[in-house]
């Protein structure tokens, strides 16, 4: 790491890392270099302590404020490298959805596949409490303007224009629901992709557990041709222990230029590798996953995951879940974002 150490002194811009201004907090701003992470610290009994996130940098001076900071501290910037370094996370302290990092998708036809829910913005499909994102599937009907019933009312969130990353380390620590054609997901898809619609602009998908099936889990990339001439490439990995219904487990994807792994409580199940996707709208030989994607939470019930013969064709139907088991819950205790500081 480098570390170059500030004075609090209020300096012009030009030629200077940082100034230091006293209204209406004490604000530093630094110069950075685009693809650069920083650190601010602060020098506290002796130690060098983070002060506030760390910084991404994009070429252009980044601000931050800290009411912590007196005239006489001392401060410094320490250039990140051969790291992780945070740079988005959620862990839903609240008690509401944060505004500024969700976005509801509110959808009548389910998310496509057959599904038979339809996604709302109420409050009391998408739970902020105790530390946790709850998503909720109730069985209620639901009609649409053209007068299709939907039997089941649940939750989709998406990061999309508050959340975007290309690469990086993306963790959720959740709890899945386990019942007869019950689907919770946590994947990503493209804000703006060159490459077109679905799925030549690509999709990864985190997490996917399979209704009563929840000693297994499913990892999978989407990519090739518009559909109908899709194609996709993936595996399962199999619980040795609780299940993802018995108890919470880190589920994640660490995506680079050049591969993406899959993560089951910090153990590496797969890895996918450049030479295995496409994408039919060009040539370039990481696309389509060389471009920003945003996250998605949601909870579905059936769909065409039951009845492909990848994942077993058992076409599990949601209607045979006794009334008592409602609402089905997707319990998420945090979300995490990282990138690679070279």
């Amino acid at each position: 790491m480098k570390h170059l150490l500030l004075p609090l002194l209020a300096l012009p811009l030009m030629g200077q890392e940082l100034k230091l201004m006293t209204q209406p907090a004490l604000t530093v701003t630094t110069f950075t270099k685009a693809g650069s992470f920083y650190q601010l610290e602060v020098e506290k009994d002796g130690k060098w302590l983070p002060l506030g996130s760390p910084i991404i940098g994009t070429g252009e001076p980044v601000a931050q404020s800290h009411t912590s900071l007196s005239a006489d501290s001392k401060i410094r910037r320490t250039e990140l490298t051969k790291q992780w370094v945070p740079v988005w996370q959620d862990e839903f302290n609240g008690n509401s959805l944060d505004r500024a990092k969700w976005a509801h998708e509110v959808n009548s036809y389910g998310g496509g596949n057959s599904e038979r829910q339809y996604y709302s913005d109420s409050p009391k499909n998408t739970v902020v409490s105790d530390g946790k994102l709850q998503l909720k599937l109730f069985r209620e009907n639901f009609t649409t303007v053209d007068g299709k019933i939907q039997p089941y009312t649940s939750s989709r969130i998406r990061s999309i224009y508050r959340g975007e990353w290309k690469y990086g380390k993306f963790e959720i620590r959740a709890k899945m629901p386990g019942g007869e054609g019950i689907w919770p997901a946590a994947w990503m898809l493209p804000t703006n992709s060159p490459y077109g619609i679905w799925a030549a602009c690509g999709e990864i998908d985190i997490i996917e557990s399979h209704g009563t099936d929840v000693d297994r889990t499913f990892g999978t990339l989407h990519f090739g041709g518009q559909w109908p001439n899709n194609k996709h490439k993936g595996g399962i990995y199999k619980f040795p222990k609780k299940n993802a219904a018995e108890d919470f487990h880190v589920y994640g994807v660490e995506w680079n230029k050049d591969e993406i792994s899959w993560f089951l409580d910090g153990e590496k199940w797969q890895t996918i590798k450049k030479e295995d996707w496409f994408t039919t709208a060009d040539k370039a030989p990481t696309a389509p996953f060389n471009q920003p994607f945003h996250m998605i939470l949601n909870l579905a019930a059936d769909g065409g995951f039951f009845k492909d013969p990848n994942n077993g064709g058992t076409d599990q139907n949601s209607d045979n879940i006794p009334d008592s088991e409602f609402p089905h819950v997707f319990e998420i205790d945090y979300v995490r974002v990282s990138q690679w500081a070279e």
